[in-house]
C-alpha cells in the first residue's frame, strides 16, 4: 500500500510540527554533542532566511530533533527579495543568468514545506557526514509532518517540543538546554526566530518570557502516561514566586503531536481526511480520532504505511 502523501495547506499558510529521526544502531545519538546539535541550530537558521518561513520552536535530542515553523502561503515574491534568498545557496554568476523559469521555480520551492526539510536534512547528513568520516544514510526515514490547525494547536505543540528534554531525563529545567529554543530565547538569542511576543501576545518581551515559561512549567509539572521525567512541583513553585500566576489549561500531555498527520478542529482534520480517502491514500478511519477529551482531533498515518 502506498505510503500517506504529504498533508499541506492549500493556498495558505501553516503551521507544522516537523521531526527527524536519525539511522543507526539502537543507542546511537550522533546530535548527543553540543558542537553537533550547535550545527544543526545553524542550519535550521540558515535556511529559514532562504525559504518563506519562521521558525517558532525546537529541541535537538540525541537521535531525533523537533521543529515548530510557520511557512508563508503563496504570494508574489518581488524579485529583489527573490535575489536576496537565492544569493545565500548559489552564485552570483549563476544567478545572472537564470530564466524566468527558474526564478518561478525558486519561488515555489521556497514556499514548500517539503522542500525546506529536504534541504535542511540533505544539509544535516552531508555536513555529519563528511565531518566524521561516515558512509550511507544519516536519517532513518522520511520525516514526520504534522499539520496544525491554528495558533492554539501550534501553541499547545510548542509546549510539548519544549518539554522533550525534561521528559527524557536530560535536565529538570527545560531552559536549561542548550539544544531548545526556550534556552535561546532566555539569553535573548532570538532574534532570528518569531517573536515571543507575537507567540504570547505580550508586547513586553520580559512579560512575554515569563507567560510563556509559566506555560511551559505548569505543562511539564504533570506527570505523563508513560511514567517520564516531569518538572518538580518544587522547581514549579520556585517559579512560581518569580512571577508565574495561573495553569491555564496546559494540564496534559499531547502525545499526538509526533504522531499526527493533522491536527486540529473536526471540519479541519475531516476536510482534509476526506481527501486523501478521495486520493485513495487512507482507508484506516472514516473519522477524526478525538485527542484531550475531544479538545482536539487529529488524523493518523495508518498501520503498515
Amino acid at each position: 500500500m502506498a505510503r500517506l502523501a504529504r498533508v499541506k495547506a492549500e493556498n495558505c499558510g501553516a503551521y507544522y510540527h516537523l521531526c527527524g529521526r536519525t539511522g543507526g544502531v539502537i543507542g546511537d545519538y550522533p546530535l548527543n554533542d553540543k558542537q553537533c546539535r550547535r550545527n544543526v541550530i545553524n542550519f535550521i537558521k540558515f535556511f529559514s532566511k532562504v525559504f518563506c518561513m519562521r521558525v517558532l520552536g525546537f529541541s535537538i535530542m540525541g537521535n531525533h530533533y523537533h521543529l515548530v515553523i510557520q511557512m508563508d502561503g503563496p504570494r508574489p515574491i518581488p524579485r529583489k527579495e527573490l535575489i536576496e534568498r537565492a544569493s545565500l545557496l548559489y552564485k552570483k554568476e549563476l544567478l545572472n543568468n537564470w530564466a524566468e523559469a527558474n526564478w518561478k521555480h525558486f519561488t515555489q520551492r521556497i514556499l514548500d514545506v517539503s522542500e525546506f526539510m529536504r534541504s535542511l536534512q540533505s544539509k544535516i547528513a552531508r555536513w555529519y557526514n563528511d565531518t566524521y568520516n561516515r558512509r550511507g544514510r544519516f536519517w532513518s526515514d522520511r520525516f514526520k509532518s504534522v499539520l496544525l490547525e491554528d495558533e492554539k494547536a501550534m501553541f499547545d505543540c510548542l509546549l510539548y517540543v519544549e518539554l522533550n528534554p525534561v521528559r527524557a531525563g536530560i535536565v529538570q529545567r527545560p531552559e536549561d538546554y542548550e539544544g531548545s529554543s526556550i534556552y535561546y530565547r532566555e539569553v535573548k538569542d532570538d532574534k532570528w526566530m518569531a517573536p515571543i511576543s507575537e507567540i504570547t501576545g505580550q508586547t513586553k518581551y520580559s512579560t512575554a518570557i515569563k507567560e510563556y515559561k509559566a506555560c511551559v512549567y505548569y505543562r511539564g509539572n504533570v506527570p505523563t502516561k508513560d511514567n517520564q521525567a516531569a518538572i518538580s512541583t518544587r522547581l514549579l513553585k520556585q517559579e512560581e514566586a518569580r512571577g508565574f500566576t495561573s495553569a491555564g489549561m496546559f494540564k496534559k500531555r499531547i502525545r499526538h503531536f509526533t504522531d499526527g498527520v493533522v491536527i486540529g478542529s473536526a471540519e479541519f482534520v475531516s476536510e482534509k481526511l476526506n481527501k486523501v480517502r478521495n486520493a485513495g491514500q487512507y482507508l484506516r478511519r472514516k473519522n477524526p480520532i478525538p485527542q484531550m477529551d475531544g479538545i482536539y482531533l487529529c488524523l493518523r498515518p495508518q498501520r503498515g504505511a
